[in-house]
């Protein structure tokens, strides 16, 4: 079975455990060896019920190492392409893109949920993860023609989310350059948008297809 090892030794692939079974990585514990995708063994599964999402990404940014490479490589598909401003996705999508906005030096535009916003709005209505119908919101006043906006949310799994958050960026004339999330799991949705935008997320190849899966070889380090 494969497990993710967290050593000092210069590897951070998937290796066999050898019957021994990993301990949990500390929070703020960074490798030696710090390989793309390390900090993805800091994700923690869920442990409350299908009503919850599968797993929390968000247990990463306790780490500042894990946060500044998850960034670094989120950025490195686009280090060429003119980025005018970040729009992140409410709620989650706020940490990583206001974190990604930082790292360029452009300003943040929250996408909200419905009626968060006291200001002259436009809305979009989407179905999320969950099959739930709900609205996205952004503020008349930032979105304009010609400006180049890059996506962020943590997560994309149906693309519903992000699909009506580009909705409302193209509706208002500005250009989406790219998307990126930490993974985009290859749902119908979003393979839509790997088709259609371009994209960045964190997950190497080897790693997709647990994804795809929703469940993760190193949740086992988890387990007592």
């Amino acid at each position: 079975m494969l497990l993710f090892q967290i050593s000092p030794v210069p590897s951070m692939s998937l290796t066999p455990c050898h019957g021994h079974r990993p301990l949990v990585m500390d929070v703020l514990d960074v490798p030696a060896d710090r390989q793309k995708g390390w900090y993805l063994s800091l994700m923690a599964p869920n442990t409350k019920g299908p009503e919850f999402a599968w797993l929390d990404p968000s247990r990463l940014y306790c780490n500042s190492q894990a946060l500044a490479d998850c960034v670094k490589d989120l950025l490195g598909p686009f280090h060429s392409d003119p980025v005018d401003l970040v729009a992140g996705i409410d709620a989650m999508g706020f940490i990583l893109g206001a974190s990604v906005a930082t790292t360029l030096g452009k300003g943040f535009l929250a996408i909200r949920k419905a009626c968060h916003l006291c200001v002259a709005n436009q809305n979009q209505n989407y179905t999320d993860y969950t099959g739930r119908e709900k609205t996205m919101e952004v503020r008349l006043d930032v979105l304009k023609p010609d400006l180049r906006v890059l996506l962020v949310d943590q997560w994309i799994e149906t693309g519903g989310t992000m699909r009506a958050a580009i909705q409302l960026v193209e509706n208002l004339g500005a250009t989406v350059t790219g998307v990126a999330a930490v993974a985009i799991e290859n749902t119908e949705g979003g393979k839509w948008i790997k088709e259609n935008y371009k994209f960045s997320h964190c997950i190497p190849e080897g790693l997709q297809s647990q994804v795809d899966r929703k469940h993760l070889d190193s949740f086992k380090s988890f387990t007592k």
